[in-house]
């Protein structure tokens, strides 16, 4: 068996989260924090150096110091920021934002969209329904407290209210139960992150396409430096849609400009791509998946790796999208299944089993226990990813409970 490749000493990453509401800033005092959890699970020790936003390149920029018995990494990590444009979805009145998100659960209906989420993985187009159910029931509650009201009007009064104002007393009841209890059940939430989704499906949110050019400009100057072993892209999430169409984006570039940089590599985690590239009119991001997998980098192909969990209801489990797309690509990306109760630990799971959000929010926390699968190890240890890759459990077994790093097929390294 060949020799294990060179320990990484300095790394490249681009991270890219979910639709979430938290700042930049705030995501980075919640790595740090789980960084700790990292440090205590694989005996290492992590420094976070003060973080720096990039005004061009839309990133919150900082180092990461990781060192264990025998080795020690560099990190260069770049929080690819897009919190902004949540945020707009979230500052829109009530009267725009509610419509805004009916019409793109109906779109997804529609279009078919949510039956295929039912036939590639089941588990996703419960998720999609939880939101179309409840909204459906609160319009029922809305017409029966409605047309109760103008009942129990006729009956003692002998009154009949107009259609106009049934209407309207219904729309009214309608959004109050949106408000309350539909906002402890995350259904503003959810209709602005389908609503968001709607828009980049169709091409029709000007600013995401401006920052995809942004984050695409940083990648490909990135792409051409030969000082890092290696580049790692992370999307987590709807994020994993941005990370596909960045990369796709600075390839474009690369093709104009010869670079010969470290080896890039794609991980897609609890990656809800799908959850576009099954609506019928994501063809720019089908020929970006097309573009990923087809296109060599500045040093060979990009690799890309996807990883899932079956409990986690936010991500397509197993799905390869070239085949589940039927997209003209020569390979899909490499596979890979975790187990969040391994990762969290028993305790633990036993607390957030409940919690869809948090199990799904699992993929880039610290874990409780050494899995293949390990964010932070990812992005902060000496692994290289072609390793990873072409062993899933020598992530765990190459490393000595003292932390070092002693790749199995090759000596210490």
């Amino acid at each position: 068996m060949a020799r294990s490749p060179d320990p990484v000493t300095k790394r490249i990453v681009l991270f890219f989260g979910g639709y979430e509401r938290g700042s930049a800033d705030l995501q980075f005092r919640r790595l740090v924090r789980e960084s700790r959890r990292f440090d205590a699970t694989w005996s290492v020790r992590t420094t976070h150096r003060a973080p720096v936003f990039d005004e061009t390149a839309q990133a919150l920029v900082w180092e990461i110091e990781t060192k264990a018995k025998n080795w020690r990494v560099k990190t260069q990590f770049h929080y690819c920021a897009w919190n902004d444009l949540i945020a707009a979805d979230f500052a829109r009145p009530d009267w725009k934002s509610g419509p805004a998100g009916l019409l793109a659960l109906a779109d997804f209906v529609a279009t078919g969209t949510a039956f295929r989420y039912f036939r590639v993985a089941w588990r996703y187009g419960l998720f999609f329904a939880y939101a179309l159910v409840l909204v459906a029931a609160f319009a029922a509650l809305a017409l029966l407290a409605t047309g109760l009201v103008d009942f129990g009007l006729a009956a003692v009064f002998g009154i009949s209210l107009p259609w106009p104002i049934v209407a309207l007393l219904a729309v009214i009841v309608f959004w109050l139960l949106l408000k309350w209890p539909g906002r402890i059940l995350h259904i503003p939430y959810m209709l602005n992150d389908w609503h968001f989704a709607r828009l980049i499906a169709r091409d029709r949110h000007a600013a995401y396409r401006d920052r995809i050019e942004t984050f695409s400009r940083l990648l490909g100057g990135l792409m051409r430096d030969r000082s890092a072993d290696e580049i790692v892209i992370v999307g987590h999430s709807l994020g994993a849609v941005l990370a596909v169409e960045t990369v796709s984006g600075a390839l474009d570039r690369l093709k104009r400009t010869a670079g010969d940089g470290p080896p890039v590599t794609l991980m897609s985690v609890g990656s809800s791509l799908l959850k576009v590239g099954l609506h019928p009119a994501a063809t720019r991001l089908h020929r970006a998946i097309e573009t990923v997998l087809s296109t060599r980098g500045p040093a060979g192909d990009i690799a890309w790796i996807d990883y899932t969990a079956l409990v986690d209801l936010l991500n397509f489990y197993k799905a390869d999208p070239v085949r589940v797309l039927r997209l003209a690509a020569p390979r899909g990306p490499v596979l890979r299944t975790v187990k969040i109760r391994a990762m969290l630990g028993e305790q633990a799971y036993r607390r957030f089993r409940t919690n869809y959000l948090r199990l799904h929010r699992q993929f880039v926390m610290g874990n409780e226990a050494r899995t293949h699968y390990d964010f932070f190890m990812a992005c902060c240890g000496p692994m290289p990813q072609s390793r990873r890759i072409e062993s899933q459990w020598s992530a765990v077994e190459d490393f000595g409970p003292d932390g070092a790093y002693i790749p199995a097929n090759g000596g210490p390294a």
